[in-house]
């Protein structure tokens, strides 16, 4: 007499994942890299402006490539706008980098803070 045995597939084990993989994920969950760029990006401005400049604005954020900043008072975004914006942007694009940078937009913002 034959017997016939019938096998179950056992449960499958997940295939390891490297861990640099399961670290950017978990920094990508918990929005730790988009607080370090901030930080990266307000040190680089602050570098870039110097301190008088940085002093009076504040960086809003980076939106496709265009870095916001915020301006005290409309003298100084005026003067900003047309003095001073393409050295800042070469300044900004060597600290924080060519490729992450395209242009810079200044916005009135009263009583900036740091």
């Amino acid at each position: 007499m034959s017997q016939q045995y019938e096998f179950k597939s056992t449960h499958a084990i997940p295939k390891a994942v490297p861990l640099s993989k399961a670290l950017s994920e978990l920094i990508a969950l918990k929005g730790l890299g988009r607080i370090q760029g901030d930080q990266r990006l307000k040190a680089a401005w602050e570098q870039a402006a110097g301190e008088k400049i940085a002093g009076q604005t504040v960086v809003l954020g980076i939106k496709n490539r265009v870095v916001q900043i915020g301006v005290e008072n409309s003298a100084l975004l005026n003067e900003l706008n047309s003095f001073h914006k393409t050295s800042l942007l070469q300044k900004l694009q060597t600290e924080y980098g060519k490729q992450d940078v395209r242009d810079l937009r200044f916005r009135l913002k009263s009583k900036a803070k740091k």
